[in-house]
């Protein structure tokens, strides 16, 4: 069966890497915090009764990843291009 040529059809869409913050995770009980300050909001809430914090330290863990666009476009190819299939006839 013969198929005629066909050309590339494709779409532009935003290019983006993906990136995290460093966020503040509470050792105690996993809290993530923005700052440092929001940490220690956090930990200074947390006494107890008897005078105990297991809140007191953390540590600097990834946020959560997200799409950084980087204002550049990449084409992206739905259907690659074909050439013409056909075959020769003799007369």
């Amino acid at each position: 069966m013969d198929v005629p040529a066909q050309e590339e059809v494709g779409h532009w869409e935003d290019n983006y890497i993906w990136e995290c913050d460093w966020v503040y995770q509470c050792n105690g009980c996993g809290a993530q915090f923005a700052t440092t300050d929001a940490f220690w909001a956090h930990s200074d809430a947390n006494w107890d009764e008897d005078g105990n914090n297991y809140h007191g330290g953390y540590s600097m863990v990834s946020g959560e990843p997200y799409k950084h666009y980087t204002g550049e476009k990449y084409w992206v190819v739905d259907t690659p291009a074909q050439e013409e299939i056909g075959h020769w006839e003799y007369r």
